[in-house]
């Protein structure tokens, strides 16, 4: 990967150095200067908006839940076939993007998604390019998560299969990282797509994922500008071709006009022109341990941000979720491991837990390595994604951050299924080569933390019913 343009470029300019607040900027006039995070009077609205007048369905609130283990999701096995109707794709895109808790804050309402995302910034917007649903006209619909409810932006498509596009706002996570956002709308995509991938298996729907596809017809297909708006993924029901065809030209809906060029710049240097080939099926586990329902662990699931460091996990935990959230990915994971039954403290190679690549004690090196957060020592175990930039071009270094965001969203399910909790975590890029013992490119894609919960989250809300939360603080070392 070239490092002087395009996504190695944006992963140069906003690497996490020891020296450099992650709040600070890199000091090149590539990257925005004029914009300063967090700021409460440029907060960025948490969803886009369509004129008045559009056709709209309003979904089933009264979820057909199929009642399969989450565990048996996680390890690949599909729950008896349903019919996609209304009321089963509103339960899909509920259970990945609908608003299951809300809170005041700062005065205003802010709405969190079923799925997690870092820093709550939620930048994600999911259509669906519906055809043969039962209750939905074929047509290119915006899921409105707070009504949930889908908004007709556009006319059927040409395909023969209902097919989800997710696509990434830049400035809804820019605001609060700046161009760094691009790596988190990637994370937050993978999260997103493995519990879109999860409610659509307990169903039978067979769902089908793609990363490599036209971007710029995709963009025609929903009106993303690509610029404010980009495609970053396709969910398709079953094996037929998929509804991606635009039929004409869709709705725009609206987004602030803010731009980072970098972005901009990384997002086009990974355009493609093709459909590529779903990602290919990955065998199923030999077995699972007993849970709750899929549907009951994701209104469960949370971003955790307190762990209690006095108490580990079993190790049989440690090694099905990662076997679980490792299926079907060849994305290079590390485990860190502070506190789990039968294995000893130190760093290791997944798969491997016999003999770590470093013995000991690394709380604290882990939390220095993640910013100070203290989530990162008190944590049971810390799995780290990582690969070399040489190993990538444009569009695969897409793919990775995506990877390593499915892997996160398939570890917090396992977590909550089996009594733990988890949360994502970013990190010192500089740090990433000595701590994992890697080449000097060796490039952290993200950290997954999972551990024992020192408080238990309040179940997520149903349709049109998010339930109130209020913000739990985490730890930050020396504060």
């Amino acid at each position: 990967m070239d490092q002087d343009s395009g996504a190695g470029l944006l992963h140069r300019l906003t690497s996490y150095v020891p020296d450099r607040e992650w709040d600070e900027p890199v000091d090149d006039p590539r990257v925005r200067h004029d914009l300063v995070p967090n700021d409460a009077d440029t907060r960025p609205p948490q969803m886009k908006t369509y004129p008045e007048g559009l056709p709209v369905v309003t979904l089933p609130r009264d979820l057909p839940e199929p009642g399969v283990p989450a565990t048996a999701v996680l390890a690949g096995r599909e729950g008896p076939a349903r019919p996609l109707d209304a009321a089963q794709l509103g339960r899909v895109l509920f259970l990945g993007a609908g608003v299951v808790r809300s809170m005041e804050r700062d005065g205003r309402r802010v709405y969190f998604r079923a799925a997690g995302s870092a820093g709550a910034r939620f930048p994600l917007e999911v259509y669906a390019s519906t055809h043969g649903v039962a209750g939905v006209p074929d047509g290119v619909h915006w899921y409105d998560a707070a009504a949930h409810a889908l908004v007709q932006i556009g006319p059927a498509a040409t395909g023969t299969a209902t097919t989800l596009v997710v696509t990434g706002v830049p400035w809804r996570t820019g605001w609060r990282y700046a161009e760094r956002g691009f790596r988190h709308m990637y994370w937050d995509a993978g999260t997103l797509l493995s519990q879109l991938s999860a409610a659509a298996d307990s169903a039978g729907l067979a769902p089908r994922l793609r990363t490599l596809f036209p971007d710029a017809a995709l963009r025609r297909l929903v009106g993303a500008d690509g610029v404010h708006e980009h495609p970053l993924a396709l969910l398709t029901f079953g094996d037929g071709e998929p509804a991606t065809g635009p039929g004409g030209p869709a709705a725009t809906g609206t987004l602030p006009p803010v731009e980072f060029p970098l972005v901009t710049t990384a997002q086009q240097a990974g355009e493609r022109d093709v459909l590529g080939e779903p990602w290919p099926p990955a065998a199923a586990l030999p077995d699972h341990p007993p849970s709750d329902s899929l549907d009951e662990v994701v209104l469960r699931r949370g971003s955790q941000r307190l762990m209690d460091r006095s108490r580990t996990l079993p190790r049989a935990v440690l090694e099905w979720s990662m076997t679980a959230a490792l299926r079907g990915v060849d994305i290079p994971h590390w485990v860190a491991v502070h506190g789990v039954d039968g294995v000893e403290p130190g760093l290791y190679r997944w798969p491997d837990l016999s003999t770590p690549l470093r013995a000991g004690d690394l709380r604290d090196e882990l939390e220095r390595v993640c910013l100070d957060q203290s989530l990162a020592a008190d944590a049971a175990f810390v799995v780290i994604a990582a690969t070399p930039l040489s190993t990538l071009d444009d569009r695969g270094y897409r793919d990775a951050q995506f990877a390593a965001g499915l892997v996160e969203g398939r570890l917090h399910l396992a977590a909550y299924a089996l009594g733990a909790g988890a949360s994502g975590m970013t990190f010192l890029d500089s740090e990433i080569p000595a701590l994992l013992g890697g080449p000097d490119d060796l490039a952290g894609l993200l950290f997954t933390c999972v551990g024992v919960p020192e408080y238990a989250s309040r179940s997520g809300g149903r349709p049109g019913a998010p339930v109130e939360v209020r913000l739990i603080t985490p730890r930050i070392a020396g504060a």
